[in-house]
């Protein structure tokens, strides 16, 4: 069940990341609108800009709440043993998950661009 409740969490973080991305996107479409005013595109996407943050910031709260209960999980027991958890991980289809080497690489180097993945 911690299994399926985690899942669950997880495509709602899945998403909800999506409607922020929808809200940035169309914020861009807004401001490349040749047929609206410049004050009335700034304005339409500046609100856009901030209910995407808004959604950025919960999405993190959500993110660092899964991790919570991972840790907990893991510390009650309820956690794959190593070589299931490893197999699990090495079978996914995004390297930076399936290649220990590549996890978190993003953090430990920047390229001065927006880092998306």
């Amino acid at each position: 069940m911690a299994l399926k409740k985690l899942a669950k969490e997880l495509e709602e973080t899945v998403r909800q990341t999506r409607e922020m991305v929808v809200e940035l996107n169309d914020a861009l479409i807004a401001l490349l609108d040749t047929t609206n005013s410049d004050a009335a595109a700034r304005l339409d996407a500046t609100q856009r800009l901030l209910v995407g943050l808004q959604a950025q910031d919960r999405i993190e709260q959500r993110c660092s709440n899964i991790i919570s209960a991972i840790h907990q999980m893991d510390q009650s027991g309820l956690a794959f043993d190593e070589e299931e958890s490893d197999k699990i991980w090495g079978d996914l289809s995004l390297d930076e998950l399936s290649k220990p080497e590549l996890s978190c690489a993003s953090t430990q180097r920047s390229s001065g661009d927006v880092d998306l993945f």
